[in-house]
């Protein structure tokens, strides 16, 4: 039985289901530690270019990502009974692997368009627009805990949970690129990078965070007393997405940007750093807000041995306990979720780089860390490999792998972040994929070569400066030293 709007905004607000919010939120290492070798490298920092003087990737095909995170597995929910081919659900033991602070998370997107090119010799341009698609939600162990265990343990006590926060949106950005390199402390290369994003929202769910819940169970009646304050959930485009002007444009927009640099600090080594999407969208049109009224209601149960109509009973039962109230006219801002690369790579042969990454991310206010090391290794100018191996938050060590080929202008790459349980769905809590095509014009690469060359030639070809000495060549007594040898 389909539940209701209604009844999912106050399930919503218990815990029972959420969303969560906007953010380009991969930690696809794999794919970083490829470097600048495709134009979609770009999202890790605004300076990294493709070796090619002019670049296209066409929509769809170009760039696509998806990007799951858990902090439990299938075979955390579900365990095989002895002597049969079935399986069955292990509370216990779900409980077990899921701590304060775990979170689902998905996040995808769609490249619909990028260009780029250069000018000059020391500046670059880059155009885009991309679908993205962001949602997090954070697990309230103690509710689960007291749902699926049920009271029997908590008789008199009171369980509170304030750890409600959730979030989901869909959004689209335009954005211009520009970086440009320079020439400091000598001969070492600098370059810059800033990239400007206009932001346009279609949808937008989240929980307040201040939403809160505690259960109170009486030792003599075993009902529940509930309590809750004025949780607010926040919503816009809900009703919308139907309508094809809507998603065309519509007043939610907002701004962002990017901004990074890399220095070649030798030959052979180099570090870099960014900090992606900083900004926000206000929310203006497709609005409707639901606020939970603070109140305090018992529960005695639900009678659901027909349960063809549970969701029903569940609707009615919900909606006889709290009060809430539905409110169209505010509007509402939400901040996209920033991230901060550092990245230091040391080329250890004249064909493989090592690179050592640092990731952080600001999840709906909680700083998370992810630690990575790769190897990068280029096969002539066709073939370039990238292996990886990686820590994210409240997860184990994930190993990964890229690869990009080129042949001529036809760019092909693909990377999978979590390369150790694809061969048992059943054993992963996270999957990264990405894959595309683009269409790569030139080699910048022979260009600088060619003009190193020159140069190096160029000074060889002129004339030396004579030497100048205090007295006259008749005084040259350099003779003396041939004839003594």
């Amino acid at each position: 039985m389909i539940l209701n709007l209604k009844t999912k905004i106050l399930s919503l607000c218990f815990g029972f289901i959420g969303f969560t919010h906007v953010a380009f939120a991969q930690s696809d290492l794999s794919f970083y530690h490829l470097g600048e070798l495709t134009p979609q490298n770009n999202i890790f920092n605004p300076v990294f270019f493709p070796d090619a003087d002019f670049y296209v990737s066409l929509p769809l095909i170009s760039g696509v990502s998806t990007n799951l995170n858990n902090s439990f597995t299938y075979n955390d929910l579900f365990v095989a009974i002895d002597g049969t081919d079935s399986v069955q659900f292990d509370t216990e033991h779900l409980l077990s692997n899921i701590n304060d602070g775990d979170r689902l998370s998905f996040d995808g997107s769609i490249s619909l368009l990028q260009v780029g090119f250069h000018v000059g010799k020391a500046g670059a341009v880059q155009l885009f627009a991309n679908e993205r698609v962001k949602s997090r939600l954070f697990y309230p162990k103690k509710l689960l805990q007291y749902l699926l265990e049920g009271n029997a343990d908590f008789l008199g006590q009171n369980v509170s949970e304030n750890n409600l926060r959730g979030q989901g949106s869909y959004y689209r950005e335009y954005g211009v690129g520009y970086s440009h390199e320079l020439s400091v402390l000598g001969e070492k290369k600098l370059r810059v990078g800033l990239k400007l994003k206009y932001l346009q929202g279609f949808i937008q769910a989240e929980v307040d965070k201040e939403a809160a819940v505690s259960f109170l169970t009486d030792p003599d009646t075993y009902y529940v007393n509930i309590s809750t304050n004025n949780s607010v959930l926040r919503t816009a485009g809900l009703d919308s997405f139907d309508n094809s002007d809507y998603l065309m444009s519509n007043g939610n927009n907002g701004f962002g940007f990017d901004f990074g640099a890399d220095m070649q600090i030798t030959p052979k080594l180099n570090v870099a750093f960014s900090v992606n999407d900083i900004g926000s969208i206000n929310w203006r049109e497709g609005i409707k807000n639901y606020e939970l009224v603070e109140s305090e209601a018992t529960f005695g149960g639900m009678d659901l041995r027909d349960l063809d109509n549970a969701g029903d009973v569940l609707k009615d039962t919900l909606e006889q306990l709290f009060d809430y109230r539905e409110f169209e006219d505010e509007e509402f801002k939400s901040k996209l979720n920033t991230r901060v690369f550092i990245s230091g790579s040391y080329k250890v042969i004249p064909k493989g780089t090592v690179t050592a990454t640092v990731m952080s991310r600001n999840d709906l206010g909680d700083a998370s860390f992810t630690y990575g090391l790769g190897y990068t290794h280029y096969v002539g100018k066709m073939l370039t490999v990238s292996g990886s191996i990686s820590k994210k938050p409240k997860q184990g060590v994930a190993l990964g792998g890229a690869v990009g080929a080129r042949f001529g202008i036809i760019q092909l790459y693909t990377s999978l972040d979590n390369t150790i349980g694809i061969n048992d769905i059943r054993n992963m809590n996270n999957l990264n994929v990405r894959f595309g095509v683009n269409l790569l014009f030139g080699r910048r690469s022979e260009k600088k070569e060619k003009d190193s060359q020159e140069k190096i030639k160029s000074e060889k070809s002129k004339p030396q400066k004579e030497k100048f000495g205090p007295f006259p060549d008749e005084y040259d007594l350099g003779h003396l030293n041939d004839s003594e040898n």
